[in-house]
């Protein structure tokens, strides 16, 4: 084995991003599936979702962080890794007022917010995904 030719790979900032933003999906996918739940009168999965909120959150978090990363690795310049920051930002704010009009506010403000954070997350996938 040459030493020469042996890599050691590191996770980059693009990749870091892609798993956050993978992870906040996933997050999100797991309140609509409560949220039908809900629906149908399971009130078995209230705690589920209320608790599954956090964990949208804490992605959200995570993606905001990572989506800084990467914007900081590619040199602060315009383009993809700004535009991710911002979308990821969008997310991460909008993602309070949803979750508070789910607990203390009307419903009929609460789903469609929660469409608007699916589509920003939606949003965040693509530009993380498509070629740099």
């Amino acid at each position: 084995m040459d030493r020469t030719t042996t890599t050691t790979t590191t996770p980059t900032p693009l990749w870091a991003v892609r798993v956050a933003v993978l992870a906040h999906l996933a997050a999100i996918l797991w309140e609509g599936a409560t949220a039908g739940q809900l629906v149908t009168f399971n009130h078995d999965a209230l705690p589920l979702h209320y608790f599954g909120a956090f964990g949208v959150h804490a992605m959200a978090a995570l993606q905001v962080l990572t989506a800084l990363w990467y914007w900081n690795s590619a040199g602060r310049g315009a383009g993809a890794p700004r535009t991710l920051l911002l979308v990821s930002g969008s997310a991460f704010l909008v993602g309070f007022p949803q979750a508070a009009l789910g607990t203390y506010g009307p419903l009929q403000a609460h789903v469609p917010l929660a469409l608007v954070l699916t589509g920003l997350a939606v949003w965040s996938a693509v530009l993380a995904w498509r070629r740099p």
